[in-house]
């Protein structure tokens, strides 16, 4: 569906916490939600040793991941790994990183004027290919430009890794006054094929999405367009292209993970004033379990082996996210528990609708 064209900006915004708004036709989960504050000065290509460190004095906290972890600031994916953490890749224009199943790629977002495109690169963050080219080389902020431009948003790797999902439009603007279209669920082959819409609605947007481990379905946002739209998870089933809520999950939620083993769903939610980190059992019959306490969180990612979330939360009086992880367990009955949470960072507005990709 089509909406008529206000304004484009570089970046869209669909804010879980509505502290920002912009003059847009479109509303896309973005980091609008980070504000104010004074960050560390910690530039491309700058490596971060934690070891000695503490979250009071300095901008990383000592502690030991499992694997690799991404996070972005500033427009450039960083990379956890073991204690240290250092810039990988980007110019202040790369989002929305995340490693294929093997952990051998990253398919991530980089964003321009009026467009945003879909590239690869390897572990080691060299490109390898770009796989949408949806920007124009007319003049920037010129109007004839908006019509040659679209958007695309959040790869998710399938199981096998021969293909992403994103969420993109159809075309470009058309109309006058220009209007433009929702944003789309579209398969995007890794090598050769061409792109194919594999979900679409006329009155919703929709934004970041997971595969289920067995790869039959996958697991979304839709929102309703506009800035009061509410988030909502679905499941699309990919065989019978059926698409439905998610029993259990609360609105609005956004922001689903699912654990290596495909029992649990994590998510953002609200909850009355708060927003943060819940689990849900996929096997269905039990209520969300909530698994941080900050009261300003999204963007859970689990570790590779299960045992532990992290995400991303503002603390309490502060503003900007920062990286946190918690320890998980099960109790006597089976659910899911998170020890109490470990903030890894501090004042470094971390971009939350980046999210977090963490890879063995």
């Amino acid at each position: 569906m089509q909406k008529q064209l206000i304004a484009r900006a570089s970046a869209f915004i669909w804010p879980p916490f509505a502290h920002l708004a912009l003059s847009i036709s479109m509303m896309v989960i973005l980091a609008g939600c980070s504000r104010g504050g004074n960050a560390p000065n910690l530039g491309p290509g700058v490596r971060a040793t934690t070891t000695g460190t503490t979250a009071k004095d300095a901008a990383f906290r000592a502690e030991d991941l499992v694997g690799r972890l991404l996070f972005v600031r500033g427009g450039v994916i960083w990379q956890w790994r073991g204690r240290e953490a250092s810039a990988l890749l980007g110019n202040g224009d790369a989002f929305q990183p995340a490693f294929s199943p093997d952990g051998s790629r990253i398919a991530y977002v980089v964003r321009g004027n009026d467009y945003s495109d879909v590239l690869l690169a390897d572990a080691a963050g060299a490109p390898v290919s770009q796989l949408t080219t949806n920007g124009s080389r007319l003049p920037i902020n010129s109007l004839e430009r908006v019509y040659e431009s679209t958007w695309a948003f959040y790869p998710a790797w399938a199981p096998a890794g021969d293909r992403l999902v994103v969420a993109a439009q159809p075309a470009p603007p058309a109309g006058d006054p220009a209007a433009e279209y929702d944003l789309s669920l579209y398969e995007l082959p890794i090598r050769d094929g061409q792109q194919k819409q594999i979900y679409a609605s006329d009155v919703a947007h929709c934004g970041r999405s997971v595969y289920t481990p067995s790869g039959d379905a996958l697991l979304f946002v839709r929102a309703g367009s506009g800035a009061a739209g509410d988030q909502q998870i679905y499941r699309l089933d990919l065989t019978s292209d059926t698409a439905t809520p998610v029993a259990g999950v609360p609105t609005p939620g956004y922001d689903p993970a699912i654990s290596p083993d495909g029992r649990w769903l994590a998510f953002a939610a609200r909850d009355d004033t708060r927003t943060d980190i819940f689990a849900l059992s996929l096997a269905g019959g039990k209520a969300p379990l909530r698994l941080s306490d900050v009261g300003a969180a999204r963007a859970p990612v689990f570790s590779p082996d299960g045992r532990q979330i992290a995400f991303l939360a503002i603390a309490p009086g502060e503003s900007g996210f920062d990286l946190w992880l918690a320890d998980l367990s099960t109790d006597a009955s089976g659910g899911l528990r998170a020890g109490t949470a470990r903030r890894l960072t501090t004042g470094l507005r971390l971009d939350a609708d980046s999210g977090l990709s963490w890879a063995g």
